[in-house]
């Protein structure tokens, strides 16, 4: 089957989207693996028609809204998205296809919670093996993550270089290569990154490629080529339209007010255009 729209995340955007375009009488998809940052509101005071209701409840009223109405839902978590003729989402799930996407899923990205962390950015740590993995070809590669996502990225980066060393902070995986279960510390280096330090060891690496936890908005962002601005925000036209035909973005990945009532505004506006993208498609 192909949806209409595959939509990623399902906090205020993702279901604001899903609903409007379900009662266009079209076929969406939301795909995510939890309910957004909304989920973490202690209380919701500011919202039309809200008083004093916990985010985990709005996010919940939200969802059943949704479901009652007969958008398709799956608690899966996106590993990778192809662009051919179509859209191709790879879940832990299992796959599934779409005319349009839109990303609703937030902008945290994973980093290690370390002092140094960010140090590095663009000068040896990479967040995208797709976009960086060539320019370190036969050279010493280190991995952090363990799940899923760790996994794609390590498929694309034994491609470039045989000399992979894997840091699954603690966590087990089931790729056999040389892994390191210790903690990093601490990144070092002078203009560029030159080492790992974890437990007790120093590891010399040429680079380091982040796929902590799962693919962010972020994370997704880079693989697929979308502009950001300089503050890491997905950039969207007045229709939440990204530089790539077909994808629209809203929410807390495109930034601008953190807000529900925001995000609600970007997923209806999402639908809207949508709709038209995919009556253009079918002339």
């Amino acid at each position: 089957m192909i949806y209409d729209t595959i939509i990623i995340g399902r906090g205020p955007a993702g279901i604001s989207c899903g609903v409007y375009l379900k009662r266009f009488n079209l076929n969406p998809l939301i795909i995510a693996y939890d309910n957004g940052a909304l989920k973490d509101a202690h209380f919701i005071d500011n919202y039309y028609g809200v008083s004093h209701l916990s985010g985990n409840d709005l996010a919940l009223s939200g969802i059943r809204q949704a479901k009652e109405l007969g958008v398709s839902m799956v608690d899966a978590e996106v590993i990778s998205i192809e662009m051919l003729d179509h859209f191709y989402v790879k879940t832990t799930s299992g796959d599934y296809e779409a005319k349009t996407l839109f990303l609703a899923m937030g902008k945290k990205r994973n980093t290690l919670k370390i002092k140094s962390a960010n140090l590095f950015d663009g000068h040896g740590v990479s967040y995208c093996a797709i976009c960086d993995g060539f320019f370190f070809k036969n050279k010493k590669i280190g991995l952090a993550g363990a799940g899923p996502f760790m996994e794609s990225e390590y498929n694309v980066l034994k491609n470039f270089s045989k000399d992979i060393t894997i840091f699954t902070e603690g966590e087990e995986t089931k790729i056999n290569a040389n892994i390191v279960k210790d903690k990093i510390k601490e990144l070092k280096g002078d203009s560029n990154l030159k080492a790992v330090v974890a437990g007790d060891k120093e590891y010399l690496l040429d680079g380091l490629f982040i796929a902590l936890g799962t693919q962010s908005g972020m994370s997704l962002a880079y693989h697929m080529g979308l502009a950001l601005d300089d503050k890491g925000y997905i950039i969207v036209d007045s229709n939440m339209q990204t530089n790539i035909a077909h994808i629209y973005a809203g929410g807390d990945v495109v930034g601008g007010l953190l807000q529900v009532s925001k995000a609600v505004s970007d997923g209806a506006i999402a639908a809207l255009k949508i709709k038209e993208d995919l009556a253009s498609m079918s002339k």
